[in-house]
């Protein structure tokens, strides 16, 4: 039986169902109506087994079994055309659609001025169409819903632990001298003979005795030093030629005497003075108080001049003043999650220690939290007035629309077939390949390059891969893989980096996010994030229909929102007069 004839006899069936025309016209039309819109419900779930199930040889319309006699034009595509003119003959579809076309309705053009006329006035006034068709009762309008097909997700981070303040403070350390004087001392120089030396004159101012005796007794002089010598008569200049000498020993003693009380030659000497220099550390204590420092580096700022007299001393020294530079760090409890906490909307997710290498207890926690991404689209609202009017003759029903909730569903699988195709990397033949990108947050800290979806970055210091990933996430991009340490200090992490998937477009993230839990796989650590696409294989074995497509969904309905009725009428009156104009 042809499609035709099935559907005939359907439609007979279903009058059937009805009763006989006797019973028919017993009806009152609201009665007909009921009948008519019970027998349609029934026959909705076989409009969907149809939609939904694949083609059998059962339910496929004039199938025939082996090669059908068409299979002969594939190789003769010239013949199509006058093969089917003649098939055309004899085909009862053909025939339906030619009787169709000759007997549709026909308008005379002062019947459709009549009609554009209308849709004029309703143009004007559209509520006078919609408002008082049902017993006088004023018509309502209600507000389209939103086109976001539910709320945006986006998973944000913070910390608690321990937080290490850095600082670098410079100071000046100077060079304090200390001179402690001493004391005058008279040095004198005697000799001790045991005979008067040979062949010279008296040499008694040179002796020690007895001119020493009595003050050496008497404690004025002592004595420093005794020495050996020999006398030679060459050497007194009281003979004017010199010849082999005679020597004689003597002895030669050092006295030191606390005043110039013997009438010899002496020297004065200044003995007991102390000269001590120390570094003023003051200046630098104060400015590394309460802090655990390491000396950076110490320079000399003031060298000159090297040699500098100090309480009548002359005191040399290489530098006289330094600056240092320290590196410190404060530690102290620290808690920037107090935000996230405080937003009902946002929920926790997860936590990790970033201390590297590990500590007991942790020292820094990153906290993950789920929060919704602020709505930037501001779509202008709808609406739709009283209900979906539908008149004939005079008779008008509201219909009843019913939603469909698996077509966007369809669709969406249908959309992601279509994109696999343009996903492909030929070099591996891999689908939805992703790349890892990385944003960077100082801990504790203001610079925060990894801001979540709708807020901007905050701080400088941002790097380009920074901005880079910040736009990829703004689009709805990449998927959040994890935290780790990137800079730390005695342990203490003080620099994090988060790590990201990111892929050609939403539709992927997507299905590599709800895809990867269906065959056991996951996106790594976020040092090592796997970002690897799907095999043909592996996506060949992915329940499409298990996905959850709502968030990309939203794009296509807001792309597909009711289209503005003014506009509507006038394009249906555009086309009427071009029609008119053309056959009339």
């Amino acid at each position: 039986m042809s499609g035709a004839g099935r559907f005939f006899a359907g439609l007979c069936g279903g009058l059937a169902l009805f009763g006989s025309a006797a019973v028919l016209a017993q009806q009152t039309p609201e009665q007909v109506k009921a009948d008519a819109k019970a027998f349609a419900k029934t026959l909705i779930p076989g409009v969907k087994a149809t939609a939904t199930n694949g083609p059998t040889p059962n339910n496929l319309p004039n199938y025939q079994a082996g090669t059908p006699a068409e299979a002969a034009l594939y190789n003769d595509p010239d013949n199509l055309h006058a093969s089917g003119e003649a098939a055309a003959a004899s085909s009862a579809a053909y025939g339906q659609m030619q009787d169709s076309m000759n007997t549709r309705a026909k308008f005379q053009k002062p019947d459709l001025d009549a009609v554009v006329a209308r849709s004029l006035d309703i143009q004007d006034d559209p509520k006078s169409l919609v408002s008082n068709y049902t017993d006088g009762a004023e018509g309502s309008c209600k507000p389209l819903p939103p086109g976001s097909g539910g709320t945006i997700y986006d998973e944000v981070t913070c910390n608690t632990g321990t937080k290490i303040e850095e600082s670098s403070p410079i100071c000046r350390v100077p060079l304090v001298v200390t001179v402690t004087p001493g004391s005058s001392k008279y040095v004198y120089t005697c000799e001790n003979w045991s005979s008067q030396p040979p062949r010279a004159a008296d040499n008694s101012a040179r002796r020690c005795q007895p001119a020493f005796n009595a003050v050496v007794a008497s404690g004025v002089c002592r004595e420093r030093s005794r020495q050996t010598v020999f006398y030679d008569v060459c050497r007194q200049g009281t003979i004017t030629k010199c010849f082999e000498p005679d020597l004689e020993e003597g002895e030669e003693i050092t006295y030191e005497c606390d005043t110039a009380s013997v009438s010899r030659p002496y020297t004065v000497e200044t003995v007991g003075g102390e000269i001590s220099d120390r570094k003023d550390e003051g200046s630098c204590n104060a400015a590394t108080a309460s802090l655990t420092c390491d000396l950076a580096s110490e320079i000399c700022v003031d060298a000159s001049p090297e040699t500098r007299t100090i309480n009548g001393a002359a005191v040399t020294r290489a530098c006289w003043q330094w600056q240092r530079t320290y590196s410190c760090h404060r530690l102290s409890a620290a808690n920037d999650c107090g935000v996230l906490e405080s937003r009902p909307e946002c929920s926790f997710v997860r936590e990790q220690c970033l201390d590297d290498p590990p500590q007991a207890p942790c020292q820094v926690t990153d906290e993950v939290y789920r929060c919704p991404v602020p709505d930037t689209i501001s779509a202008e609202q709808q609406y739709i007035c009283d209900g979906d009017v539908y008149c004939i003759n005079g008779e008008c029903e509201t219909i009843e629309r019913t939603p469909n909730t698996e077509f966007g569903q369809a669709v969406m699988a249908l959309n992601s077939v279509a994109d696999a195709s343009h996903a492909l990397d030929p070099a591996n033949l891999t689908i939805f390949k992703g790349t890892r990108d990385t944003c960077s947050k100082t801990i504790f800290g203001i610079t925060n390059c990894c801001a979540p979806r709708g807020i901007p970055i905050i701080g400088g210091g941002c790097g380009s891969e920074d901005k880079v990933l910040k736009d990829k996430r703004e689009k709805g991009l990449c998927h959040y893989v994890g935290t780790y340490c990137s800079s730390s200090v005695l342990g203490i992490c003080t620099k994090k980096k988060e790590a990201h998937c990111c892929y050609g477009s939403k539709l992927a993230r997507i299905i590599q996010e709800q895809g990867r839990p269906q065959l056991g796989l996951g996106f790594g650590s976020a040092k090592s994030a796997k970002c690897e696409g799907f095999t043909v294989d592996q996506f060949a074995h992915l329940d499409l229909s298990r996905l959850d497509f709502a968030e990309v969904m939203a794009e296509f309905v807001e792309a597909a929102r009711l289209p503005d009725e003014l506009q509507t009428a006038t394009e249906v009156q555009n086309r009427i007069n071009e029609y008119s104009s053309a056959h009339l």
